[in-house]
């Protein structure tokens, strides 16, 4: 009789599991899991190595990829296009659009990521919380309509606010009209108390005016370039940057974009090719690692300070306050910086040095819709080179004229904008099976 109790808990133990693994997929988990990872730009080798082995942002993918496996009812994403490129951008888009069936909460600044997925916006001010249907474009929209219907209803009742007013001064003392004035100072009292609409923060940063210089002023010819000359990571790449270039580079993660921007900087050399650079070019360049070679334990001021000494501390208070840090923020530790902050500090650096080339990774990470306005209107003022890379599909619209590819060892232009190439990019995917 034990026995057969046994063998009736292991039989139902064994239905469990069953039953467990069903409503896992188990029998689909590995096809699902490869879809996932290779959507997210993990190579099918890539995809059996031990976790260990990646960099902070491949893990920040396997997180995420980890995450979309369980098809959660509820999935929270905290700017996840932060650690992604445009190609593993355009899968994700897709897969919520067309794939994922929970509920979606998000905070992300990239505004066509939010065209494309959300259906609805909460816009987090002041201690409140409003809610708008629709997607960014929506939001922005309808808020910009309140906005001026506020201000119209604010406008209106000050104004009637104000002849009440003045009737009652002008009257109140007169034994004639003190009871119209009397009339009047109640209905002033009825009058709704109307704030007006809050003016958002505008912020401005402000690149120096570059020099001219006489070309070539950057180039690079017939490069070749690999850290091992049997594993050779860019091939007869040619590049040509002027005062005029407005450059973004694309393409998957290890492609070699960085690479490229190491290229141009002259921190590393190539295999072989040429290159040209006038011995006059001053080049500035922004990276996630230069944010992160900050120093922590000084202030905004005192930073630029040991980097470009010789000025006053107000000089170093108004070129920060170009790049929104002002105040008494420019007094504060780095350390106690907010991500976007930090790299205000960094842009602030860079610009110091009076570049006549901008190359800038990923500068748009730590920003803002506020601050990324306000860099995208610099890049367009500014009268020197600009060569970024970036996965944000806005940004690249507004600031930047041409779109060059690295894949594959290659580095080439585009014949397109950067919604052709995401096109491009999701055709190529569809022939991968979904998840």
């Amino acid at each position: 009789p034990r026995r057969e109790i046994k063998r009736e808990e292991l039989s139902t133990r064994l239905g469990e599991v069953q039953a467990k693994l069903v409503e896992m997929e188990a029998e689909t988990g590995p096809a699902r899991a490869a879809a996932l990872l290779n959507g997210l730009g993990f190579k099918t080798d890539d995809q059996q190595r031990a976790t260990k082995t990646f960099s902070g942002g491949w893990r920040m993918r396997l997180a995420l990829a980890r995450a979309l496996f369980c098809k959660p009812d509820l999935l929270m994403l905290d700017e996840p296009s932060n650690h992604l490129d445009l190609n593993a951008l355009a899968w994700l888009e897709d897969y919520f659009v067309n794939d994922y069936e929970g509920t979606l909460l998000v905070v992300s600044h990239d505004r066509a990521f939010l065209n494309r997925v959300a259906t609805d916006i909460i816009h987090m001010h002041s201690e409140r919380l409003d809610y708008y249907k629709g997607n960014f474009d929506q939001f922005y929209q309808t808020r910009e309509e309140r906005r001026r219907n506020q201000q119209r209803e604010y406008e209106a009742v000050q104004l009637q606010r104000a002849t009440l007013q003045a009737f009652i001064d002008r009257w109140r003392v007169n034994a004639n009209r003190a009871a119209q004035a009397q009339s009047k100072i109640k209905q002033l009292e009825k009058l709704p108390n109307i704030e007006p609409p809050e003016d958002d923060e505008v912020v401005h940063f402000r690149l120096p005016e570059a020099d001219k210089l006489p070309l070539p002023l950057l180039q690079i010819s017939n490069v070749t370039f690999g850290y091992r000359p049997d594993k050779l990571l860019l091939k007869g790449v040619d590049f040509d940057i002027t005062q005029q270039s407005r450059v973004a580079v694309v393409g998957p993660n290890g492609a070699g974009k960085s690479t490229l921007m190491k290229l141009l900087m002259g921190e590393i050399t190539p295999l072989q090719g040429d290159q040209k650079r006038n011995g006059k070019l001053r080049v500035g360049f922004f990276s996630q690692h230069h944010i992160d070679q900050l120093d922590l334990n000084a202030n905004p001021v005192s930073f630029l300070a040991s980097k470009y000494p010789g000025k006053t501390e107000q000089e170093y208070r108004s070129h920060l306050g170009a790049f929104g840090i002002k105040g008494m923020t420019g007094l504060q530790k780095i350390a106690t910086l907010s991500g976007g902050q930090k790299s205000r500090v960094a842009f602030a650096h860079i610009s110091m040095m009076r570049p006549h080339v901008l190359l800038l990774d990923e500068p748009t990470n730590h920003l803002d819709t506020e601050g990324l306005d306000a860099l995208c209107e610099a890049i367009n003022r500014f009268n020197g080179g600009v060569i970024c890379i970036s996965h944000d599909e806005t940004f690249i619209h507004n600031c930047l004229h041409e779109l060059w590819v690295v894949d594959g060892g290659r580095v080439e232009k585009f014949k397109g904008d950067v919604a052709e190439y995401k096109r491009i990019i999701l055709s190529k995917n569809k022939s991968t099976a979904r998840p």
